[in-house]
């Protein structure tokens, strides 16, 4: 039943199902927004530098590879932005790739777990995975 009303117009749904996909949106939207808050703005940075970074020479020097890091993540997504975006023009099953990022970034995301005192290259690895997943979805979205 859900395969088969993928691809109809939100006005030929049932309201049950129209009810539903509102609601998987609104959820999404809910999560996406969280990324942006908690791992790119509040925590993560903060993180970084005191925990992941806490090796490192200085505060100073955690602070500029956690910059390098989110501007190599940020580099990423550029490229690959319009190249998704095309795809996504063309193609059919734009929500198949959404997921697909969605996926990446839940891992990369999800894999900031491990991080402990010292690692800053592995939190660096696993923030530019998650990010690439988090931009890249927002191509699909």
């Amino acid at each position: 039943m859900i395969a088969a009303n993928a691809n109809l117009p939100l006005n030929q749904l049932s309201e049950k199902e129209y009810k539903r996909r509102i609601r998987a949106w609104a959820l999404y939207d809910w999560a996406n927004s969280a990324f942006a808050t908690t791992i790119l703005a509040a925590v993560l940075p903060a993180y970084y530098s005191s925990v992941a970074g806490s090796t490192l020479p200085s505060a100073a020097t955690a602070t500029q590879y956690w910059s390098i890091t989110l501007s190599i993540s940020v580099f990423i997504v550029a490229l690959l932005s319009p190249i998704l975006g095309t795809v996504s023009d063309i193609m059919r099953g734009k929500k198949k790739f959404l997921s697909i990022f969605v996926a990446i970034g839940v891992i990369g995301t999800g894999l900031l777990f491990l991080i402990d005192t010292g690692d800053w290259l592995l939190a660096s690895v696993f923030f530019v995975i998650g990010r690439i997943g988090f931009g890249a979805a927002n191509v699909f979205y």
